[in-house]
């Protein structure tokens, strides 16, 4: 399989290509480097826009080359090409197609805080129209030349009991060669955690909801073992860890449990009433929050 990795031509964030290049060495996958220039619709008889044309290429060209350069001493095997399309998206859809890609990797969009995930408009488009694993990077992410994917955590909630999301994601992270982790977030408004509750009491009922969220997870890793590769016993050979975050806002409960480098995120996105695919609402704040690269994985 393939991973592909989408470049943005003119903008100088390399996250996507960094993001890329760890995945590809985590799974032992090849990788296939796509820029894409747009194609002009309806065709110009008298080539009036040679000269842009001209300057797309040059830029996606001028992108490919500081990808060859940041996975140029990898021992991947790469691939660097230009695909002419009606949209960026759309572009990136065919070559998925056409390489029966496993992934496709993508930057944030430059609106969003360094550090941090936010879907641009193409993240957003793919996120609708493809049916496999969109996988994005937070702005300005870097790895280093060797590193890999160490742990791949995914945010479980209430609906995703039988969603099939852990399965997917135990997939994920033995194809990675990494540890599995199952995250449950409480946020609480402050005036909540600040209010006439006393804190034995608040901390009982959040002890309470805990003790049923781990019951859920139970089932949901049990039911998992039955329809994964190698059933229960290889999802306790992925070393399933538990842990709950907790904090006044998303971002709060999401930096209340340890990162570290190496860390993907595991995000679960739902099927809308024409089959296109969505993140909830919840998800779409777990995603915004989050500090680690995410991977958007559809639910059953």
């Amino acid at each position: 399989m393939t991973i592909l990795i989408g470049l943005a031509h003119g903008k100088r964030d390399d996250a996507a290509v960094h993001l890329g290049g760890l995945l590809a060495r985590s799974s032992a996958e090849d990788v296939v480097v796509v820029s894409v220039v747009q194609a002009p619709w309806p065709p110009n008889p008298y080539r009036g826009d040679k000269e842009y044309l001209a300057y797309q290429q040059d830029q996606a060209e001028i992108a490919l080359n500081r990808a060859r350069q940041q996975l140029g001493a990898s021992p991947l095997g790469a691939e660097f090409t230009v695909r002419r399309a009606e949209s960026a998206p759309a572009g990136l859809l065919q070559v998925a197609e056409e390489r029966h890609c496993s992934s496709v990797v993508v930057g944030s969009s430059t609106m969003g805080l360094m550090g941090h995930v936010m879907l641009g408009g193409v993240a957003e488009r793919l996120l609708h129209s493809a049916e496999l694993p969109i996988v994005v990077a937070p702005r300005g992410f870097h790895a280093g030349p060797a590193s890999t994917v160490t742990q791949v955590s995914v945010a479980f909630g209430r609906a995703d009991h039988d969603s099939g999301l852990i399965a997917r994601s135990a997939s994920v992270a033995r194809e990675l060669g990494a540890a599995l982790r199952v995250l449950c977030f409480a946020v609480r408004p402050m005036t909540a955690m600040l209010g006439g509750v006393g804190n034995n009491a608040e901390e009982l009922v959040v002890e309470e909801w805990k003790q049923r969220l781990d019951a859920d997870i139970a089932a949901a890793l049990a039911s998992s073992g039955s329809s994964t590769p190698g059933g229960p016993d290889a999802l306790v050979a992925t070393r399933v860890e538990t842990a709950l975050g907790q904090g006044s806002s998303w971002s709060a409960a999401l930096h209340d449990v340890s990162w570290n480098e190496g860390d993907l995120l595991a995000v679960g996105i739902s099927s809308g009433p024409l089959g296109r695919l969505f993140l909830g609402s919840h998800a779409a704040k777990i995603v915004r929050s989050s500090p680690v690269p995410v991977m958007l994985l559809s639910r059953n």
